[in-house]
């Protein structure tokens, strides 16, 4: 009987940590189901462009892949969904940002209820077909990595 109950504490321990923190860990670093609108601070919106990362760089603040990679983001509201309109073929992971005509990378504003003002850096989509966005932090400069879906992202 000894020698059960030494092989069922530590189980029964390892169970009452997981059944109370999960439902903390769960929800961290994923952003809310809510519209997220990202806003740019410049006049030239219609200039900017969407385009995929050469991801052999430092992650987040990379250089353009290739023009051709690039996805024109017109004026007024759009949703980020729009583009990715078809299943990528790609099996690898991909790294998207904001860029203005002359390649620099464009970083807009997003927060909503309960956080602070952040710049959006960039999206990721995996392998998988999941998405993911590198956020920094305007206070103090900290980036955070959420993930997210990608139907809550509108550009503003």
């Amino acid at each position: 009987m000894k020698q059960i109950h030494q092989k069922f504490f530590p189980i029964a321990l390892i169970s009452l940590f997981l059944t109370t923190t999960y439902p903390l860990l769960s929800n961290f670093l994923v952003t809310p189901e809510e519209s997220l609108r990202l806003e740019f601070q410049t006049n030239v919106r219609n200039q900017i462009r969407f385009c995929k990362q050469n991801p052999n760089q430092v992650y987040g603040r990379n250089p353009i892949l290739s023009p051709n990679t690039c996805i024109s983001v017109l004026e007024g509201e759009v949703a980020m969904e729009s583009f990715f309109p078809e299943e990528l073929e790609e099996i690898t992971e991909t790294q998207w940002s904001f860029y203005d005509p002359m390649g620099k990378q464009v970083f807009p504003s997003v927060g909503w209820e309960g956080s602070e003002p952040m710049v959006f850096v960039s999206l990721v989509r995996s392998k998988r077909g999941q998405y993911g966005v590198q956020l920094q932090r305007k206070k103090d400069g900290a980036y955070y990595f959420y993930r997210t879906k990608i139907s809550n992202w509108v550009v503003m």
